[in-house]
C-alpha cells in the first residue's frame, strides 16, 4: 500500500562517510526536488520532516516518527543494516538498488571460477619465479555449479554456466523450475546443493534466517575437490570454519568478495589462507555504478509519486 501520490519536494540524503553525499545531491537536485544531507547522527532526530529518505547503511533507531516518509532508497542491494526497522510505518515503501550489476556479478563469478579451473594462481606463481613447467588443467564444462540464492544474479549466472556445459542447481525460496537451471530446491535445501557441487556460489541475501547458515557443518558437506565463491553479502559463511577447511586441505579451495567486517583488516589470517581468493567487495563495481544507482533512486522516486511501487521494492515480510 502506498502511503499516499503526489509530488515529493525534498530528498534527504544519509550515506557512508566514504561515499560522496554532495555529488550525489547534486545529481539529485538537478530534478528540481530540494536535497538535504544528513548526517548519520541526525537520522533519528529529523525522520518526522522526511518524504523520501536516500541511503546506505542506516543506524539502529526509532522509526515510529517518520510520519511522512514514502520511501526509503537504500544505496546497494542489502537492506539488512535496515532491519528490524522499529516502529517503520507499514505505508512506507523500501527499495533496493539490486539488478544493476547482474553482468558484473556474474563476470566476477565466472572469472572465479575459471581461474580455479585452470589453475591462473599457480601459472602466476611459476611466472614469478620465470618457471616454464606446463600441467594439465581442466575445464568447467560437465561439472556441477550450485547457486545458494537465485534471483536476478544467480538467473544471470546459470544462463552463462549452461552455455559454457555446466550443470546448474540452484536454491530459491519458492522452488518452482527456473530456466537454465537444472534442478531447483528450496530454501532449506542447500545442504544438498553443497554436496553436489564442484562449484557452489553464495548469493543469498543477509538475513536473520541466512546469518551464519553456512557454518562448518554445512561447509562438511562440500566434496574436497569443491570450490566455494561468496559474493553476496558477509556474515552468512563462517570465516573461520572457511579458513580452516582450507588450511586443512579438507576443501580445493575459495573466493570472498565480501565479510563480516569490512575492510577486512590487515590483521586478518584470511589474506593468508592458501587456495583462497580475496576480493575488496567489488564484484558489482562498475565505472559508472553512480550515475545507475542515482537513475534508478529517480525512477522510484517518480514511481511513488504516482502512487505506484517502485520498481525495486522490497519485501518486507522476508526483508529483502
Amino acid at each position: 500500500m502506498i502511503r499516499r501520490a503526489g509530488r515529493c519536494e525534498t530528498i534527504h540524503v544519509c550515506l557512508p562517510d566514504d561515499v560522496d553525499a554532495v555529488a550525489m545531491a547534486s545529481v539529485l537536485e538537478a530534478t528540481g526536488r530540494a536535497v538535504i544531507v544528513l548526517a548519520q547522527e541526525e537520522l533519528g532526530l529529523r525522520l518526522g520532516e522526511i518524504d523520501v529518505l536516500f541511503c546506505g547503511a542506516v543506524p539502529a533507531i526509532d522509526w515510529s516518527s517518520a510520519g511522512s516518509l514514502r520511501l526509503v532508497q537504500m544505496l546497494g542491494s542489502g537492506v539488512d543494516s535496515l532491519w528490524p526497522a522499529d516502529g517503520l510505518p507499514r505505508e512506507v515503501q523500501v527499495a533496493n538498488a539490486r539488478g544493476l550489476h547482474v553482468a558484473e556479478i556474474r563476470d566476477h563469478a565466472l572469472a572465479l571460477m575459471l581461474s580455479f579451473e585452470r589453475e591462473l594462481p599457480r601459472l602466476a606463481a611459476q611466472q614469478m619465479k620465470r618457471q616454464f613447467e606446463p600441467f594439465p588443467t581442466g575445464s568447467v564444462t560437465g561439472k556441477t555449479l550450485s547457486i545458494l540464492g537465485v534471483g536476478e544474479i544467480g538467473r544471470g549466472l546459470a544462463k552463462a554456466a549452461r552455455a559454457l556445459g555446466m550443470r546448474v542447481v540452484g536454491t530459491r525460496m519458492h522452488p518452482e523450475p527456473c530456466a537454465d537451471i537444472d534442478e531447483t530446491l528450496g530454501p532449506d535445501d542447500a545442504a544438498r546443493a553443497l554436496e553436489v557441487a564442484d562449484y557452489a556460489v553464495v548469493l543469498l541475501p543477509l538475513t536473520s534466517r541466512t546469518r551464519g547458515s553456512i557454518d562448518r557443518a554445512m561447509l562438511a558437506r562440500l566434496r574436497a575437490h569443491a570450490v566455494l565463491l561468496v559474493l553476496s553479502r558477509g556474515g552468512i559463511v563462517d570465516e573461520m570454519a572457511l579458513e580452516e577447511a582450507l588450511r586443512s586441505g579438507r576443501l580445493r579451495g575459495g573466493a570472498l568478495d565480501v565479510f563480516a567486517v569490512e575492510p577486512l583488516p590487515s590483521s586478518s589470517t584470511l589474506w593468508t589462507t592458501p587456495n583462497l581468493v580475496i576480493t575488496p567487495h567489488q564484484a558489482g563495481w562498475m565505472p559508472d555504478l553512480v550515475p545507475r544507482i542515482l537513475a534508478l533512486a529517480i525512477e522510484n522516486i517518480e514511481r511513488v509519486e504516482r502512487g505506484e511501487p517502485p520498481r525495486t521494492a522490497i519485501d518486507r515480510q522476508h526483508r529483502y
